[in-house]
């Protein structure tokens, strides 16, 4: 028994019966625990001998079975628990928080985590925050008989690291501030082995690399991400190096390089979404640093991660980043087209930030190859999309604002005022204030900062 390379459902009914010799046993176990397709079957194998009054097996292999049936019971609770989101779900959200505080049985690990992944991946920011806030409720009121404070009080920091994600997003950096410190005061009574810390840095980082300051960003995430490495939490030490390396693009794209590599070593197989995300990031430096040809075959040799999520925001960064590469290897017309065609699908599909930020993209192109009227189309795109009516998801005073700032800069540029580093300036602009006036709006006339 288990001389071949895998082993047949008979195989494994005849072992859990009892009909194999101790030696027989222990070689089964440890194939079982190196092959996943043998583990799986081998449930099928324990249920059919439970079914006939019970395992027959000791040692390795019985604690094994032991771990295989836990484990059944853990995902049998966890799709429990998605059940009971999937029939609250359509309630109010008044409606949604009464019966979450009131409904015991809703009190529960898998629900939390079920919530927590609902939120984290809610379409919008503000249905995200609405259910993370549903999640900081039930970490609260886990039972203290299966959960010490210090683990309930970890749960909820982890809750008020994700809201206060959510709020970032909608540019609501007070708020978002405020859940960090809320979160802080539950990591000082949690478990304090740093990963909890680690997870409110990796927002505060965002935070300071959204309002401009990569430098204090940076500082942050290394914080962060040298305490997932000591808790051995790789994929989140992954996460942050991406981050980090994310954050560094433009002011050192070298050492942003060497972080995401040292990324991508150790991203899971079972997260290609952030592979791709990381793949992304080496593209973008590699085009910083100079090197088009090799940023466009690795491009290609993402193909088959693209295709795989076919969502519009992946499908549009995707064009995007072509674009960028026929830029660098001096095709300008197939650029253009690829910009335009990007910008058209972030105004199709709503995504107003994304949309400004393009525009900045495109106006930088034209601006570094002289087209002055092609640059004061851009200025003019962006206006037309900020007349008052339209609502781009920020309050009129922010509109009103960033109507000034693209007048000014489509004036600049008539009178010739405009230096190439202007699309930088307009970039950290729109990045900390498209939903929030800043206390001053920027200047774009040339020599000043």
């Amino acid at each position: 028994m288990f001389e071949k390379i895998h082993a047949t459902l008979a195989d494994l009914r005849n072992l859990f019966a009892g009909r194999a010799t101790s030696a027989e046993e222990e070689r089964a176990a440890a194939h079982l625990l190196d092959c996943r397709s043998c583990r799986l079957l081998a449930v099928r194998a324990i249920a059919a001998q439970e079914a006939l009054g019970g395992i027959r097996v000791s040692g390795s292999l019985r604690t094994l079975a032991d771990f295989l049936s836990n484990e059944k019971i853990r995902l049998a609770e966890g799709l429990e628990a998605q059940a009971a989101w999937a029939a609250i779900r359509p309630l109010s959200p008044k409606a949604r928080r009464d019966k979450v505080r009131l409904a015991r049985n809703l009190h529960t690990l898998p629900f939390l985590k079920t919530l927590l992944e609902a939120g984290t991946t809610a379409g919008t920011a503000t249905e995200s925050e609405e259910i993370l806030q549903l999640a900081l409720l039930v970490a609260g009121q886990l039972p203290a008989t299966d959960h010490p404070s210090e683990i309930k009080n970890d749960y909820c920091a982890e809750c008020c690291a994700e809201i206060a994600n959510a709020r970032r997003r909608q540019a609501n950096w007070l708020t978002a501030r405020d859940s960090l410190k809320k979160g802080d005061q539950h990591s000082k009574h949690g478990l304090r082995n740093g990963v909890a810390e680690a997870r409110l840095l990796c927002v505060g980082g965002a935070i300071e690399f959204d309002l401009g300051n990569p430098e204090e960003a940076a500082k942050i995430l290394r914080r962060a991400a040298a305490l997932f490495e000591a808790n051995g939490e790789i994929f989140l030490q992954s996460r942050t190096l991406a981050q980090l390396a994310y954050t560094l693009v433009e002011v050192a794209p070298a050492e942003s390089l060497q972080l995401v590599e040292g990324a991508l070593e150790l991203i899971p197989a079972e997260h290609p979404r952030l592979a791709l995300f990381a793949e992304g990031i080496r593209i973008d430096c590699l085009l910083e640093i100079g090197a088009p040809g090799e940023a466009m075959m690795r491009f290609e040799a993402q193909e088959g991660l693209f295709a795989e999520f076919r969502e519009p925001f992946i499908q549009l960064r995707r064009w995007f980043t072509a674009a960028r590469i026929m830029d660098r290897l001096q095709f300008p017309r197939q650029a253009e087209r690829l910009f335009h065609d990007v910008i058209a699908g972030d105004l199709e599909h709503g995504m107003m930030k994304d949309f400004f930020l393009d525009l900045v993209d495109l106006l930088s192109f034209y601006l570094r190859r002289g087209q002055k009227q092609d640059a004061i189309e851009v200025c003019r795109r962006a206006l037309q999309e900020l007349r008052p009516q339209d609502d781009d998801g920020g309050g009129e005073a922010s509109r009103e604002q960033m109507r000034e700032v693209w007048r000014d800069l489509e004036e600049a540029i008539k009178k010739g005022q405009v230096d190439l580093g202007v699309p930088a300036v307009l970039r950290s602009y729109i990045k900390a204030h498209w939903r929030t006036p800043a206390p001053e709006p920027p200047s774009f006339t040339a020599g000043e900062e």
